[in-house]
């Protein structure tokens, strides 16, 4: 399946473990005549765990462009009215632009990622939340009772000792 987007973990091969070249400003280029295209394939392996793991990563992606965003907005300086703040302030608003489109490009490969894996686990039943609770509660019950025979057998033999 091919995609014509870009996304961290696509850019950084992480789907074929290799590594991909990235340009400045954080896209996979491939250069032809001159005009930058950014092009990007799913594996041909349909692994639901290793998609999942690459959703993670752009997730992650995400989440930390976003943080930076927020940071860079947190520092921008007002405008002095002179020449070098206002050519401060428009480099900031340049990365902060670069950026939100970072984040938005990213978009389009978890979507894709999203129903890749979530046509693959259309059949699948899921344990509900509530059968795993009382499932862990009866064996941490089971295991104190194993730890309280145990300390009961250790102290009868340390008192058969003396």
């Amino acid at each position: 399946m091919a995609m014509s987007s870009s996304s961290p973990a696509m850019m950084r091969g992480s789907y074929t473990g290799q590594m991909v070249p990235v340009t400045q400003s954080g896209g996979q280029g491939i250069q032809q005549g001159g005009i930058e295209t950014s092009q990007t394939q799913l594996p041909p392996q349909k692994n639901t765990a290793f998609l999942c793991k690459a959703g993670c990563e752009t997730v992650q992606e995400i989440v930390s462009r976003t943080c930076e965003v927020f940071s860079q907005l947190r520092t921008l300086p007002l405008p002095t009215g002179t020449n070098q703040g206002t050519q401060i302030s428009n480099e900031k608003k340049m990365r902060i632009q670069e950026n939100l489109n970072a984040i938005q490009r990213h978009f389009k490969p978890l979507r894709a990622i999203y129903n890749h894996v979530n046509d693959d686990c259309a059949g699948m039943e899921y344990t509900h939340i509530e059968q795993l609770y009382l499932k862990a509660r009866y064996m941490k019950e089971i295991i104190d009772q194993l730890r309280k025979i145990i300390w009961e057998v250790n102290t009868m033999l340390a008192m058969s000792n003396t």
